[in-house]
C-alpha cells in the first residue's frame, strides 16, 4: 500500500508504529464502511426471453419490428428507444416540421401524439381534418423527417382536454354507458376508428409508412372490464385496418392488462399538479430505483430475491417494460402552480433507466397550445389555451430548462440503447429502505452501467461518504471507484463497466457516457464528470497498443491502464492507439459543458457540437435559434480551416445587431373605453337602450353590466329588471341566467329628462370568447321616437359627472401597441409578460388566443403566430385578480405572492428571436 511506505524513515519507532497502526485501522474502516455498497450477481441466471405476441405486420423484411419480454427490436437488432409526445392538433401547423426537426435533433426517435375526438368532431358529423387537425399531413412530415409514429387515439384520451377527449355531443346521449362494452358506444367508437384510419391509410409502417404502434384508450382501470373493453377496442381497430407492429395501452394502478395482446406502458410523474394542497408533494415511490410499473407496486409475486439482490421474475413478467409518459415538465392546473427544476427531468429518467426501462417514453416533449371551440374551450382543469407544459420544447418553440438534462440522456439512448436493452435491471435488497442510498445494476452478465441517485425533488438528503461499490459478476469482482468517494446530496449519475470501445475494454469509469461518434477511422467517445467526484478510467490491457492523456496521468499496472488526475473540458482527450493501429479518443467534459451538447448527423457524417442555443438541421445546414444576437456553437469534426478552436472543438461565432422592438401597454379600467352619453329627451322619462347582438354557437359563461349616472336608474334586460348593486361609485350587475346567445335588449330608466349615463356589458362566453358594448353614440334615446344619444365630453367639453374606479375591483385591461413594421417581418417574436394577480387572458379581437395562470414566471406568448390577424384586430390583455390576498394555491416558496388581490401587468417586452446558420455540406 502505497500510503504504508509513506516517508516512514524520518519518523521516531514509536510513532511510526502509532503511525502504521492508524493508518491501517484507517483503511480497514473505509473498506469496511465502502463495501456496503455491494450487489452479488454470480448466481443470478440472465432471463428466458418470451416471444409470440399477438401484434400486427412487423413490417418491411430487415426492419421489422418485433418484441420480445424484454426489449424491442427492428431488423434483429434491440433497440432503446426514445419517444416524445407532440400533439399536432395543439399547434401552429406552419411550425410542425421545424418542431420535429428540433425533436429529432435533440434525440427523439418516435413521435407519440394523441388525436382527439373533441378537436375533429366538436359537432356531432362535423369532422375537421384541416389546419392543425390534418393529421395526415403531420404524419406524413414525420416521414419525410426520418422519425416514427406512435398513434394514441383513445376514444378516451385524457391528456388535459375536455370529457378526455370524447366530444360532449357523445357525453349528452346519458343512455349510453361510456368507456364500456355497451354495443351503442363500441358502434360510436367504429366511427371514430375508421374516421382516423382514412386519415392514416397507406402510412402505416407495413406499408412502408412511420406509424409502428397505437395506444387503445388510456388510464383504463374499471374494475373487472379491462381486458375485455381493451380487447375489444383491438379487434374493432384491427378490424377497421390498423395493422401495426405495436398495440399498446397505458397501466395505471393496480389493473390487469390482456397479456400479449397489448403492451403496457408505464408512467412516471415526479411533480403531480393534480394533487390538492398547498404543501409540498409527499415523497413519490417513483423517486427511488424499485420495479414500480405502476402507481403502487408491480406486484410481490414478479419480484424475486436472491440473496440481497432483488430482480423481476423472469417467468412470470410477460412484456417489456416500456413507458409512454416519464413526466419532464409538468402543466399549472388552477390550484398548484409549479416551476419545475431542470434537474428533475435528468433525475427522473436516469431511475427509469436503472429499473429497466427499455422504451423511454415523455409526456409532454413539445407544449402546445389547446384548441379553442366553437361550442366551449376544450381544456379541463389546466389553462384554457396555454399548455407549454414547462416542456423540453416550449409552446412556442424556445427551448426549456429542462431540454439540458433530457438530450444528453436521449444522445446515450440512441449510441448506447441497443446494449442496453439486452442488460436486466438487478436492485440491491438496501434500496427498500429509502433513507440508504439508492442504486441499481443494469448488465448482460458481463458489461453493463451502474445507476446512482441521491436526488429527491424539492427535498433535501444527507451525503454518503465513504462510497465505493462493489459489484459481484460470475468471473470477476469489479470495485468502483478506486478509492471512496463521497456522494452528495442531489448527486445522480450512472458509471459504465466492461464496456467494450472497439478492440478496447473499458473496466470502469466514474463519468457518465454521452454519445459516440464513427466517421471513417475517426472514432470519438464522449462522457462527462459530475457530482464533485474525480473522473477516472480504468482500461483493459488487452487491445492497447499505446494509451496517453492529454491533462491526466496514465499509470500502466499489471491488467490494465489506470487513467486519473483528469481536468474535463473541450480539452481533456484520452487517445487509445490500438493493436491494429487505429485511434479512439475519449473525451472528458465538465458537467456544465454536457448540458451545451448537441449531436447529430448530416448525410454520412457524425457531429458533437455545444451550444447554449438551440439547433436543428435541415437541407444540409446547422440552424441555431436563441433570444440572444451573440451565438456561438463549437463544432467536431470541423468543417473549415483558419477558424479558432477550442480544444479538439472548431468555433463558430455569429452576431447581430439588436433588433429593438419597443412595445406599448396602455392600461385602463373597466368602462374607460366608453362614452358619456345623455338622453334626448327634453321631457318626461329618460330612456337609453341599445339592441346587443350576441348569437353564437356558444353559451354565455358570465355577463357583468357595469355603469353609473347622474341620477337613479331602473336598467332592465329582456324586459327583465337588473340589480344593480352599489360597488364604490359606480353600479354593477350580474347577468347570469338573463344574458343569452341570442339577441338582447338593454334598456335604461329614469324618471327624469336628461339622464347622463356611462356604462359597457361584457360577456365571456362558453368557448372562451369576449363580447364588449360600450356606450357609444349608436346607444339610442328613446321618446316619441328614437333617437340618437347626444354625446358629452367628445367635442372638448368640461361638464362631466366626476366618477372615479375602486382600486380593488379585481380587473385590469390593457391594449398593447405593437411595431408596425413588425407585423410584415419574419422573425419569430414573443412577448414577454410580468404579470400580477390570478390569471390573464389575451384576445385578438373577440377571439381568446392565450392566457396565463400567475406562477411567478414570465408570460409569454409567440406573437409571430398571429401576425395575420393583429393587422385588423387590437391586442387586448384582461387581467384578474384573486378575491383575497392569501389564496388557497400552491406557489413554490421563492414566489412573491404580496398583491396578488389586485391586478397588474409590471413589465412587457418584445423578445425578437435571432437565427444563424452555418453549411455542413462544403
Amino acid at each position: 500500500m502505497i500510503l504504508l511506505n509513506y516517508k516512514t524513515r524520518n519518523i521516531a519507532q514509536p510513532a511510526r508504529q502509532l503511525f502504521l497502526l492508524l493508518a491501517v485501522l484507517m483503511l480497514l474502516h473505509n473498506d469496511l464502511y465502502a463495501t456496503d455498497f455491494q450487489i452479488d450477481l454470480r448466481k443470478i441466471s440472465y432471463p428466458v426471453l418470451k416471444g409470440d405476441f399477438q401484434m400486427g405486420n412487423p413490417g418491411p423484411g430487415g426492419q421489422e419490428i418485433e418484441l420480445n419480454s424484454l426489449y424491442m427490436t427492428i431488423g434483429g437488432e434491440p433497440v432503446l428507444p426514445v419517444m416524445g409526445e407532440f400533439h399536432y392538433s395543439r399547434y401552429d401547423h406552419r411550425y410542425w416540421k421545424e418542431t420535429l426537426l428540433k425533436m429529432k435533433a435533440s434525440g427523439i426517435t418516435i413521435v407519440s401524439t394523441y388525436v382527439l375526438w373533441i378537436y375533429h368532431e366538436e359537432i356531432e358529423g362535423q369532422m375537421n381534418w384541416t389546419g392543425n387537425n390534418n393529421l395526415r399531413k403531420f404524419i406524413q412530415l414525420c416521414d419525410e423527417v426520418g422519425l416514427l409514429v406512435h398513434l394514441r387515439f383513445g376514444p378516451y384520451c385524457n391528456a388535459e382536454c375536455r370529457n378526455g377527449g370524447l366530444p360532449d355531443w357523445l357525453m349528452q346521449k346519458t343512455y349510453i354507458r361510456k368507456r364500456y362494452n355497451d354495443p351503442l358506444y363500441l358502434a360510436y367508437t367504429r366511427r371514430w376508428y375508421q374516421a382516423v384510419f382514412r386519415q392514416v391509410e397507406g402510412l402505416l409502417y407495413k406499408d412502408g409508412g412511420p406509424v409502428m404502434g397505437l395506444q387503445l384508450e388510456n388510464e383504463y382501470v374499471t374494475e373487472g372490464h379491462v381486458v375485455s373493453h381493451l380487447m375489444e377496442l383491438k379487434k374493432i381497430a384491427i378490424e377497421e385496418g390498423f395493422d401495426v407492429p405495436v398495440y399498446s395501452m397505458t397501466h395505471w394502478m393496480a389493473s390487469d392488462y390482456p397479456k400479449k395482446e397489448i403492451i403496457p406502458y408505464a408512467g412516471y410523474y415526479i411533480e403531480t399538479p393534480w394533487t390538492r394542497g398547498t404543501d409540498e408533494l409527499p415523497v413519490s415511490n417513483f423517486q427511488f430505483f424499485s420495479y414500480n410499473r405502476l402507481s403502487d407496486n408491480i406486484g410481490t409475486d414478479l419480484i424475486q430475491l436472491d440473496g440481497e439482490v432483488q430482480s423481476l421474475n423472469s417467468q412470470e413478467v410477460e412484456s417489456p417494460y416500456f413507458t409512454c409518459e416519464v413526466g419532464l415538465g409538468t402543466p399549472s392546473f388552477y390550484h398548484r402552480r409549479p416551476i419545475v427544476p431542470e434537474e428533475m427531468a435528468g433525475a427522473n429518467i436516469n431511475l427509469r433507466l436503472g429499473c429497466g426501462v427499455n422504451l423511454m417514453g415523455y409526456y409532454m416533449y413539445s407544449g402546445g397550445s389547446n384548441q379553442v371551440g366553437k361550442l366551449t374551450t376544450l381544456e379541463s382543469s389546466t389553462s384554457r389555451v396555454s399548455y407549454d407544459y414547462q416542456a423540453p420544447l416550449r409552446e412556442f418553440g424556445q427551448i426549456g430548462a429542462v431540454m439540458s438534462e433530457t438530450k444528453k440522456y436521449n444522445y446515450f439512448m440512441n449510441d448506447f440503447g441497443s446494449d442496453l436493452a439486452r442488460q436486466v435491471a438487478y436492485l440491491p435488497a438496501s434500496n427498500n429502505d429509502t433513507a440508504n442510498l439508492q442504486w441499481a445494476v443494469r448488465t448482460d452478465g458481463n458489461q453493463g452501467y451502474l445507476f446512482c441517485s441521491n436526488y429527491l425533488y424539492k427535498r433535501s438528503r444527507k451525503n454518503f461518504e465513504n462510497v465505493q461499490f462493489e459489484v459481484k459478476l460470475k468471473t470477476e469482482t469489479l470495485k468502483i471507484p478506486r478509492t471512496a468517494v463521497t456522494i452528495k446530496d442531489g448527486a445522480y449519475f450512472m458509471w459504465p463497466f466492461n464496456l467494450e470501445m472497439g478492440q478496447v475494454q473499458l473496466k470502469y469509469a466514474t463519468v457518465q457516457p454521452i454519445a459516440k461518434l464513427q466517421n471513417g477511422k475517426d472514432k470519438l467517445w464522449a462522457f462527462f464528470g459530475d457530482d464533485a467526484i474525480p473522473a477516472e478510467y480504468f482500461f483493459s490491457a488487452g487491445g492497447i497498443k499505446n494509451i496517453k492523456a492529454a491533462n491526466g496521468k496514465v499509470r500502466k499496472e499489471a491488467n490494465g491502464y489506470f487513467v486519473s488526475d483528469l481536468n474535463p473540458g473541450t480539452d481533456c482527450l484520452i487517445e487509445i492507439e490500438q493493436k491494429d493501429g487505429s485511434v479512439i479518443k475519449v473525451l472528458t467534459l465538465t458537467e456544465e459543458q454536457s448540458d451545451k451538447v448537441w449531436k447529430f448527423k448530416n448525410t454520412d457524417t457524425e457531429y458533437l457540437a455545444m451550444t447554449e442555443s438551440g439547433i436543428f438541421i435541415e437541407d444540409g445546414q446547422l440552424t441555431l435559434f436563441a433570444e440572444a444576437n451573440k451565438q456561438q456553437v463549437l463544432i467536431y469534426p470541423e468543417l473549415s480551416v483558419n477558424q479558432p478552436t477550442d480544444g479538439i472543438f472548431e468555433v463558430h461565432d455569429f452576431e447581430k445587431d439588436i433588433l429593438r422592438l419597443p412595445v406599448e401597454a396602455v392600461g385602463y379600467r373597466p368602462m374607460e373605453k366608453s362614452k358619456w352619453i345623455e338622453s334626448a329627451s327634453n321631457t318626461g322619462k329618460s330612456i337609453i337602450t341599445k339592441v346587443l347582438d350576441a348569437r353564437s354557437l356558444a353559451g354565455v359563461k358570465e355577463a357583468t353590466l357595469r355603469c353609473s349616472a347622474s341620477q337613479p336608474v331602473s336598467a332592465f334586460l329582456n324586459n327583465i329588471l337588473i340589480d344593480l348593486k352599489q360597488n364604490g361609485n359606480y353600479w354593477e350587475a350580474d347577468l347570469n341566467g338573463t344574458f343569452n346567445n341570442g339577441v338582447n335588449d338593454i334598456r335604461i330608466e329614469s324618471e327624469n329628462p336628461g339622464l347622463q349615463f356611462i356604462g359597457e356589458i361584457e360577456s365571456l362566453m362558453n368557448n372562451g370568447s369576449r363580447l364588449h358594448w360600450a356606450t357609444d353614440q349608436t346607444w339610442e334615446s328613446v321618446g316619441e321616437n328614437r333617437m340618437p344619444v347626444n354625446r358629452l365630453g367628445w367635442q372638448g367639453e368640461n361638464k362631466l359627472p366626476s366618477f372615479k374606479w375602486r382600486k380593488d375591483d379585481g380587473l385590469d385591461y390593457y391594449e398593447i401597441k405593437l411595431p408596425a413594421d413588425m407585423l410584415f417581418g419574419k422573425e419569430e417574436l414573443r412577448l414577454a409578460i410580468s404579470f400580477r394577480g390570478d390569471r390573464a387572458d389575451a384576445y385578438l379581437g373577440e377571439e381568446l388566443i392565450s392566457d396565463y395562470l400567475f406562477d411567478g414566471t414570465d408570460w409569454v406568448i409567440g406573437i409571430n403566430r398571429y401576425r395575420d390577424r393583429l393587422q385588423d384586430n387590437p391586442l387586448l390583455l384582461r387581467a384578474k385578480a384573486f378575491d383575497r390576498a392569501n389564496p388557497d394555491i400552491y406557489f413554490e416558496k421563492y414566489v412573491d405572492k404580496t398583491g396578488l388581490d389586485q391586478a397588474a401587468i409590471t413589465t412587457i417586452e418584445l423578445h425578437p428571436e435571432y437565427r444563424f446558420k452555418l453549411d455542413l455540406e462544403n
